[in-house]
């Protein structure tokens, strides 16, 4: 891959011959298609793209909810998507042999920057489908901001389904909220970070674990 300068009639888009051109954070890059191979895949070369295939699928519908989250300008010109499916391939992040194969949600990663994250977070269900996250209001004047925006990423393994919430900040200690009926019995994984009033700025994210809903 390629970075270019724009030319007179600026920077091009798609596809021109054996070239693809685009743009990310107002960086241009070209690249060429990819050669068709007509060698037999190895049973490892299967095995690692049924991995890849696993992992793109569980990414690819909160994918602008991870480039949020590594929108902090440390992170680089590389896009948070791209960024949480290359930590999750390179920290074992798909576990099993092939065929039988399943995520490890403790290594999957949906933010990374210089805020800091909640102290202590935790969440638990005190009553049947109504959810509880709190954590230490901890502030500081350098990365511990009372205004800090709290967002809540929840996936719901036996439906397939994310839900994303953002009513809450680190001042306020707490984040509470009721979930449908339909969720009763349901195995949930849930992720926290923060956010900067910047909108660029972030937190690393903590995995809160699993939750049984009642």
């Amino acid at each position: 891959m390629a970075r270019f300068l724009k030319g007179i009639h600026g920077a091009y888009s798609g596809k021109v011959g054996s070239v693809i051109g685009s743009s990310w954070r107002g960086v241009d890059y070209v690249r060429s298609l990819s050669k068709i191979s007509n060698k037999k895949a190895s049973e490892g070369q299967i095995a690692q793209r049924a991995k890849f295939a696993m992992a793109v699928a569980f990414l690819s519908p909160i994918m602008d909810l991870l480039n949020l989250g590594y929108s902090d300008k440390l992170q680089g010109k590389a896009t948070g998507y791209n960024k949480a499916l290359q930590y999750l391939m390179n920290n074992g992040g798909v576990t099993g042999t092939y065929p039988t194969l399943e995520i490890d949600y403790s290594k999957i990663v949906i933010a990374k920057g210089s805020l800091s994250n909640l102290m202590a977070p935790e969440w638990s269900e005190p009553f049947p489908q109504e959810i509880a996250l709190t954590w230490a209001p901890e502030l500081n004047k350098y990365n511990s901001f009372a205004d800090d925006s709290v967002i809540l990423l929840m996936y719901n393994k036996n439906k397939n389904f994310f839900s994303i919430l953002e009513s809450s900040t680190r001042a306020a200690a707490n984040l509470s909220f009721t979930l449908p009926a339909s969720y009763a019995g349901d195995v949930l994984e849930g992720w926290v970070f923060t956010g900067h009033r910047d909108g660029v700025k972030t937190s690393p994210s903590f995995h809160l674990g699993e939750l049984t809903i009642s």
